[in-house]
C-alpha cells in the first residue's frame, strides 16, 4: 500500500502562510513566514510506519513547503495514496479537510485525521474523515493501517484513548522525506534542529491542548540520555553545516538529575562545541543544572510567564509555574553565566482585565529594561476547543459569536468578549505588550556598555533600512546612522508601522509596502520604480539570527530595489554582506 502522512495545508485560500505549531496552536501570516516547527509526532509516525510494516510510506509538509490545497494535491496525487495521515488544528481544519476530500475523490482514500480539533471534535471530522486518532496517536495510526479493526484499537474514536506510550520504543523521527535541518526557528540564533529529548508536562493549564488532549493525565516521560546524545550525534554526521539544537518539547527540565546528565553526556561525547537552547519551565530550574546546562554549550533557555497577576494565573492554573520570587532568581543567575532569555506572555486570559494585564505590560518593560529577558513572545490568549479554557469560555458565552476557526489563531485575532474586558480592549493590551518590550529592550541596550555601531558606513551615504525585525532593534541602527554618520535612513515597512517611526527624529521617509512580511510579490511596480529611482548606495536588512535563514524574502526584495551594497546587520552587532556572502564584518554591539 501507498501511505502518506501529511503536515497541514501551508497557505489557506486567503493567501495567509501558516505557522503551525504541533500540539499547541496555529496562526496565519501574510505575504511569507519565516517561521517553521518540524512536526515531531507526525514525523514519529512516519518513521514508526516505515519501520514496523512494508508499505510505501512518504511524508510531506505542506506548511514548510508553503503549498496550498491545489498544490499539495499535485504532490500527493504522485502518490496515488491508499492512506492520508493529517494532524489538523483548528485553524487550519477547513483547508485541511478540503486537501483530504479532493484525494479521497480523487484515489478513494482512507482518511485518519488527528491533532488539537480533530481530538477535540471528532464529529464534526469525521463527516470527512474515515477515522480520527485521539491522545498520542502513533501507534493507534500503525494499527489501522495494519488491518485491525478499528473497533478493538484504543485511540481510534469513539474507543478510549491509549495509556501512554515508553517514549524509548520510538525511532528516531522522519529524515528522509524532509530534511530537519530545513525548519527555522527565527529566534534560534544558530542553524539549530529542533529535538525532543522529553515528551508530556505536569501540569495543566487551562488554555493548553497538549495537556488536555494529547495527554489528559499530569506525566512526564525522559528519553535516555544515551539515545538523546546519539541522535545528537547522528544528525551532526549527516548536517555537518548543523550548529545547534532546539529542545522544543513541552517542557525541558522537569527532572534535574536528567538535565544534569544530559549536559554533562553531552560533554563527554564532545558535542559541546554546538549551540542549545530548551523550552524549560523556570520553577524547575535551579542554579547547579543551568550551570551544567551552560558548560553543555545551553546558550538561551526558554520559559513561559504568562502573565504578571496572581489572580490570572490562578485562573489559568498556571499553579506552580508562576512563581515571580523564583523567575528573578533564576533569570539573574543565568546572567550570570551568559545565558539568554526567552519568555511567552498572553493577554486576556480567563480572570484578565485591562488592569491585571497592565501588571504584565510592566513586567515586560521591567524585565526587557533590566536586561534579564532577550527575547519575548506575546499572544492572544486564545480558547482553542478542546481545552478547559474553550470549555469554560463557552459555558459563560464568552465566545463571539459566529467567529470562524480562521480567527482561532492568536495573533492579533480575538474571539472572546468579557463582558467587563472587550475583544478590542485585548487587542490593544497585546499591541502594548509588544511595544513595552520594544522599549525596554532598546532602553536596556542604550545603558549597556556596547551599543551599535554603524562606523563602517561612510558618513552622509543614501541608505534604506528594512523593517524585518523588532522596532527596537530598527530605532538603534536609525539613531547610531544618525548620530555618528550623519545619515536619516529612509524606512521600508508596513503600514502599521507608520505611526511608530513617523515621528523619529533620526529617520527619513518611510515607505509603505502594505502589510505581513516582505515578499518581491507584494511590491507594486510604481514603489519599486520610485526606491530604484533613489540610487541607495547601501540597504540594509536587520536579521534577528547568525546565519539568515528565514530572511531570503527581505534579501530578495532589497535586492531587487537595486542598492549598491546590500548589508545584513546581525543582531549581535555584526554586518555582513549579503551578495557575495563572505565573512561577517565586526562593527560592536
Amino acid at each position: 500500500m501507498n501511505i502518506v502522512v501529511a503536515n497541514s495545508v501551508g497557505v489557506d485560500q486567503k493567501g495567509y502562510h501558516m505557522v503551525h505549531v504541533p500540539s499547541r496552536w496555529s496562526l496565519g501570516v501574510k505575504n511569507f513566514t519565516n517561521c517553521g516547527y518540524y512536526p515531531w509526532q507526525l514525523a514519529y509516525t512516519s518513521s514508526l510506519l516505515k519501520r514496523e510494516t512494508k508499505h510505501k510510506v512518504r511524508m510531506f509538509d505542506g506548511v514548510l513547503k508553503a503549498w496550498c490545497v491545489e498544490t499539495y494535491f499535485q504532490h500527493i496525487a504522485e502518490e496515488a495514496p491508499d492512506w492520508l495521515i493529517m494532524e489538523s488544528s483548528t485553524r487550519t481544519l477547513r483547508e485541511d479537510l478540503r486537501l483530504a476530500a479532493k484525494v479521497r475523490e480523487a484515489f478513494g482514500t482512507r482518511l485518519i485525521f488527528t491533532g488539537q480539533h480533530p481530538m477535540a471534535q471528532p464529529e464534526e471530522v469525521l463527516k470527512t474523515a474515515d477515522y480520527v486518532c485521539i491522545g498520542e496517536y502513533e501507534y493507534a495510526v500503525l494499527e489501522l493501517v495494519q488491518g485491525q479493526a478499528p473497533q478493538t484499537i484504543t485511540g481510534v474514536y469513539p474507543n478510549p484513548r491509549r495509556e501512554l506510550l515508553d517514549v524509548n520504543d520510538l525511532p528516531f523521527p522522519e529524515d528522509d522525506d524532509v530534511s530537519r535541518l530545513e525548519y527555522h526557528e527565527p529566534n534560534c540564533h544558530y542553524r539549530q534542529i529542533q529535538m525532543y529529548a522529553s515528551r508530556g508536562c505536569p501540569r495543566r493549564c487551562n488554555f493548553c491542548a497538549a495537556a488536555t488532549l494529547y495527554y489528559d493525565e499530569l506525566n512526564w516521560r525522559p528519553r535516555n540520555v544515551a539515545s538523546v546524545v546519539e541522535e545528537i550525534r547522528t544528525l551532526r554526521q549527516k548536517y555537518p553545516e548543523m550548529e545547534g539544537v532546539f529542545f522544543d518539547e513541552e517542557v525541558h527540565n522537569i527532572k534535574r538529575s536528567f538535565n544534569i546528565e544530559l549536559a554533562r553526556s553531552i560533554r563527554e561525547a564532545g558535542l559541546h562545541d554546538l549551540k542549545y537552547e530548551a523550552m524549560c519551565e523556570y520553577h524547575s530550574l535551579d542554579e547547579e543544572a543551568m550551570e551544567e546546562m551552560a558548560k553543555a554549550g545551553y546558550y538561551k533557555i526558554r520559559f513561559g510567564i504568562e502573565t504578571a497577576s496572581d489572580a490570572v494565573a490562578e485562573r489559568m492554573t498556571l499553579g506552580k509555574k508562576h512563581d515571580p520570587k523564583k523567575m528573578h532568581r533564576i533569570l539573574t543567575h543565568g546572567k550570570q553565566l551568559g545565558l539568554m532569555f526567552y519568555a511567552t506572555f498572553s493577554m486576556g486570559g480567563v480572570g484578565s482585565s485591562r488592569k491585571e494585564d497592565q501588571k504584565t505590560v510592566d513586567l515586560i518593560y521591567d524585565l526587557s529594561s533590566q536586561g534579564l529577558l532577550d527575547e519575548i513572545q506575546v499572544s492572544i490568549n486564545t480558547p482553542q476547543p478542546g481545552t478547559d479554557f474553550f470549555n469554560e469560555a463557552v459555558k459563560n458565552g464568552w465566545i463571539v459569536e459566529n467567529a470562524p476557526w480562521e480567527e482561532y489563531d492568536g495573533n492579533g485575532k480575538v474571539v472572546v468578549n468579557y463582558p467587563h474586558y472587550p475583544r478590542e480592549s485585548i487587542q490593544a493590551m497585546f499591541q502594548e505588550a509588544l511595544s513595552a518590550f520594544d522599549r525596554g529592550k532598546e532602553a536596556a541596550c542604550k545603558n549597556s556598555e556596547n551599543a551599535f555601531s554603524m562606523d563602517s558606513i561612510p558618513t552622509g551615504a543614501r541608505v534604506l533600512l528594512l523593517r524585518s525585525v523588532r522596532p527596537w532593534m530598527i530605532h538603534l541602527i536609525l539613531e547610531s546612522l544618525s548620530e555618528s554618520r550623519s545619515i536619516r535612513a529612509d524606512l521600508l515597512g508596513q503600514d502599521s508601522m507608520i505611526g511608530e517611526f513617523k515621528s523619529s527624529p533620526f529617520a527619513g521617509r518611510f515607505h509603505s509596502y502594505g502589510e505581513g512580511f516582505f515578499s518581491v510579490d507584494t511590491l507594486v511596480p510604481d514603489l519599486v520604480e520610485e526606491l530604484r529611482s533613489c540610487t541607495y548606495d547601501y540597504i540594509l536588512v536587520p536579521l534577528a539570527n547568525n546565519h539568515i535563514d528565514g530572511f531570503q524574502n527581505v534579501i530578495e526584495v532589497a535586492q531587487e530595489l537595486g542598492g549598491r551594497n546590500v548589508l545584513g546587520v546581525l543582531w549581535d552587532g555584526n554586518i555582513l554582506p549579503l551578495e557575495n556572502n563572505p565573512s561577517p564584518i565586526q562593527i560592536g554591539i
